[in-house]
């Protein structure tokens, strides 16, 4: 809370509505942990994409090959099981997401507010210009691209040409945590969290809301207390869609309807994934623990990584995986959580979760530009 109070401050001198930055840095992260290491985590290839800067991006895998963007708009395609980059190509101007790929598309945002479309070869297909921060990974499903801006707006896109087909409006409240947290879509559903700790589903087609529910309540006296924003991506599972809020609690929803099936207080900006009826979610502190997802009791709480921002996690096999803001990616048991191995990558900080490249193996990419293909043996 004193660092949060420290920016709270900078924010309002500023003039700004979102706190940003708040996490990420690397000063006075905790030493690492000492553990028995089991196993020797496998890098199986490793490429230079271009530093992100302040910005997040994430690799996208599609059609068995991997593509992945920089800040300074470089866009490349990566063979999947052994690296080497196949093609390469220049936006030609800065970029500030990415990479969203789906349905044979390739899909970044600018610093300018630019939305550009590529095909699998690396081949412009379109540009439409939206007016606002475009932070988030986009996403395309079912014909549409969808888009998240910073100040709460989300555009559905055609996929054929860029022309708009809708937009949906959330109005922020007056101090927010900036978020990167783009949208979820499953089965011709958008869902996103939004700051104010406000869940919403949206139909892919046609922009219309289907619901709108509460993740978590604001409390508090001051303004900084009151902040209970969903900062990262909600997750689907079977019936239901589970969302986290910073400084409020976890909560699963009815996926028709929007009822509230469970919750508990559980304070996340990283996020979770939902895994063979078992949630693994980041909190704000730094632990990482296993819930049952039927109800959410705690089946295990790894505390060995506090202070050191770990991601949200990802499940490999039997394990539990997270990157770290010093560039370790962590092992954990996924029946007990214990930390059981971990590897080095370029020492600058990983602040998205691992990605899924196949059954074995998954990536990592660091804000010092490196992508990384890895799994346990």
């Amino acid at each position: 809370m004193r660092i949060l109070a420290v920016f709270l401050v900078l924010a309002s001198l500023a003039g700004c509505s979102t706190i940003g930055n708040l996490f990420g840095s690397s000063s006075a992260v905790p030493k690492l942990p000492q553990i028995n290491q089991a196993f020797k985590p496998l890098v199986l290839w490793q490429e230079n994409v271009g530093a992100s800067n302040d910005d997040v991006f994430v690799p996208a895998v599609q059609h068995g090959a991997v593509f992945a963007a920089s800040h300074d708009g470089e866009i490349m395609r990566i063979e999947s099981l052994r690296g080497g980059v196949t093609w390469k190509v220049d936006a030609g101007r800065k970029l500030s997401a990415g990479i969203g790929a789906g349905d044979g598309m390739l899909v970044v945002c600018s610093d300018d507010g630019e939305v550009l479309a590529y095909d699998e070869s690396g081949k412009q297909l379109w540009n439409h210009a939206i007016l606002g921060e475009l932070l988030s990974i986009p996403q395309v499903a079912d014909g549409v691209v969808i888009v998240r801006v910073g100040d709460g707006r989300i555009f559905g896109l055609d996929e054929k040409d860029g022309r708009q087909l809708w937009v949906y409006q959330y109005a922020n409240p007056a101090l927010s945590v900036r978020s990167y947290a783009g949208v979820v879509v499953s089965e011709g559903t958008v869902y996103a969290g939004f700051a104010g700790g406000k869940l919403v589903s949206i139909d892919v087609k046609t922009g219309a809301v289907n619901w709108d529910s509460a993740v978590a309540l604001a409390h508090g006296t001051t303004e900084l207390e009151r902040i209970a924003d969903v900062t990262s991506l909600p997750v689907v599972d079977e019936l239901q869609v589970c969302a986290v809020a910073y400084q409020g609690r976890l909560a699963c929803f009815d996926i028709g309807k929007g009822d509230l099936i469970w919750s508990r207080n559980i304070s996340s900006y990283a996020g979770m994934i939902v895994n063979k009826r078992n949630f693994f979610v980041t909190s704000d502190q730094g632990d990482v623990l296993g819930l049952d997802s039927t109800a959410g009791a705690t089946l295990w709480k790894q505390t060995m990584l506090e202070g050191r921002q770990p991601t949200s996690p990802y499940v490999q096999d039997s394990y539990v995986v997270v990157g770290d803001v010093q560039g370790y990616v962590h092992f954990m048991k996924r029946s007990d959580g214990d930390l059981v191995a971990r590897a080095e990558t370029d020492g600058s900080p990983i602040r998205y979760g691992p990605v899924r490249l196949n059954d074995d193996m998954f990536l990592v990419q660091t804000r010092g530009g490196h992508l990384y293909a890895m799994a346990a043996p």
